[in-house]
């Protein structure tokens, strides 16, 4: 079962933070409310002593606004969504690396909209996390078991029943499984089928040809088709 995700409320309004928890145990469940903060002096306490996944942030805290205390914590791994009054801050907002600025009153439809992209740029990252530990794969041949590191993987081709693993260091394997099993195994942010016949690790990624109906070239010079409905998908990842 996967972790729910954590957020802290910062709003001087009580009716404000109490409807907000309720939409969000409502229709978010798997977000846990764990903080609240409503001045200078619990804001303080929640910063320092907690580490959300996000931040939902009002503006205008009585005489002064987010922007001047926000700079004092470390929230660098905290999402944050402002939400307020003032349409006049948005472009401020977004300079502290905000995913979204919401008006009030609060449109749900918008903020599921904000929870959603956050809650993806979320699981990316800590895919990333992941692929950048180097986890390895066992892949077997008539040779033995070759133990490699996923991320040395530039690409795969399809050959029936048999995929051809190739290598950064421009080695090849070939495997008793199909592509669909790799691309299972393989499920991590680099990681994009273009098309039935191969799957690319997109770091290898050189080139997104328009020549003759479309291809993709690899840093070993390589060339691999692409489907036409995959394009778009495919430089959306990247």
């Amino acid at each position: 079962m996967k972790n729910p995700t954590t957020c802290v409320i910062i709003d001087d309004e009580k009716l404000a933070r109490k409807t907000l928890k309720l939409l969000l145990k409502t229709y978010k469940p798997n977000i846990t409310v764990i903080g609240e903060a409503k001045d200078k002096n619990s804001i303080n306490q929640v910063l320092n002593n907690l580490n959300p996944d996000i931040i939902f942030c009002d503006i205008q805290l009585e005489k002064q606004t987010i922007f001047d205390l926000l700079p004092k914590y470390k929230v660098i791994n905290s999402k944050i969504i402002f939400i307020s009054a003032h349409e006049e801050f948005a472009l401020k907002g977004y300079k502290h690396n905000a995913i979204d600025y919401l008006l009030k009153p609060l449109d749900p439809a918008k903020l599921f909209q904000a929870i959603d992209k956050t809650l993806q740029i979320i699981e990316k990252e800590k895919k990333l996390q992941v692929f950048n530990k180097s986890p390895q794969i066992i892949l077997s041949d008539n040779k033995g078991s070759h133990i490699i590191k996923i991320k040395e993987i530039m690409y795969c081709i399809a050959n029936g029943n048999y995929t051809s693993i190739f290598l950064k260091d421009n080695s090849s394997i070939m495997v008793s499984k199909n592509l669909k099993f790799f691309e299972e195994k393989l499920n991590y942010l680099s990681f994009f089928r273009p098309h039935k016949s191969n799957l690319i690790n997109t770091n290898y990624l050189k080139l997104i040809s328009n020549d003759n109906g479309g291809h993709i070239v690899m840093v070993d010079g390589k060339k691999l088709s692409i489907s036409r409905d995959k394009k778009k998908l495919l430089l959306n990842q990247i």
